[in-house]
């Protein structure tokens, strides 16, 4: 694991994908907000932007001004940094920068999987009335995993306040039978499934990271998951799975 976070060169990246799609801007201009702008074409190795995203916010932006550039690749969020070209021919345009970088630094690796696993998911407002044994569970595949959390793809998009109790089903690896975890991004791929990050909590910090009213109407054992496990978790996978390495912080 390094301290230094991973540069992906942009020569790697297709950025022909990102056409119809939405990214976010953060700019100098308007500083705060997140923008959202669609992607309508690669010009010169510059991505062209529809001029009428947020609300309009997007054809006043003044040239040559710095911004990140924020998108999912790999179903995990990256950034680059950029300027904003002078207008030409209408055109909002903005140069790809030569590297981008994880927008989240992760502290696991992550390795390349695709394996079942059952979950069941909620909010805080429903686990207030719920019951763990009346709730819904579903059976879906991993894009993803490491010790830190893993890539769900889901056939319905998630938001930031859902939680996850999830059985990974390794059966030769000795960890706690349920684990917690939180959404922490989600998009739509191509094939119109949800990439959904996940983040496991674990034992010792649950009670920091969870409201206590989730905490007040789930059973112990759903974090009985501590540092301990994760750890052997991520040594487990990297045994297994150690020519499938994606990234790592």
């Amino acid at each position: 694991m390094s301290s230094n976070s991973v540069i992906i060169s942009s020569n790697d990246v297709d950025y022909n994908a990102l056409v119809g799609r939405k990214v976010d801007i953060v700019t100098e201009q308007f500083p705060g907000k997140v923008l959202n702008a669609k992607v309508v074409g690669i010009n010169n190795k510059s991505l062209v932007l529809d001029r009428s995203g947020s609300s309009g916010l997007i054809n006043q932006l003044v040239g040559r001004q710095n911004l990140e550039v924020r998108f999912d690749y790999k179903g995990e969020p990256v950034v680059f940094v950029s300027t904003i070209s002078p207008s030409t021919e209408g055109r909002i345009q903005v140069p790809i920068a030569s590297d981008v970088k994880p927008l989240v630094r992760r502290q696991f690796v992550r390795f390349d999987l695709e394996k079942d696993i059952r979950l069941t998911y909620f909010d805080i407002r429903y686990i207030k009335t719920a019951r763990l044994n009346k709730m819904k569970w579903m059976e879906i595949s991993t894009a993803n995993i490491g010790g830190g959390g893993l890539l769900a793809v889901m056939p319905a998009a998630l938001e930031d306040d859902n939680y996850l109790i999830m059985n990974l089903g390794f059966e030769d690896l000795n960890i706690p039978h349920l684990l917690m975890g939180r959404v922490c991004h989600c998009r739509r791929d191509d094939n119109k499934k949800y990439l959904v990050g996940v983040e496991f909590i674990v034992k010792e910090y649950h009670k920091d990271n969870l409201p206590s009213s989730l905490l007040r109407n789930l059973p112990g054992s759903i974090f009985v998951f501590d540092d301990e496990a994760r750890k052997k978790l991520a040594c487990y996978l990297a045994e297994k799975y150690g020519n499938n390495i994606i990234d790592r912080e």
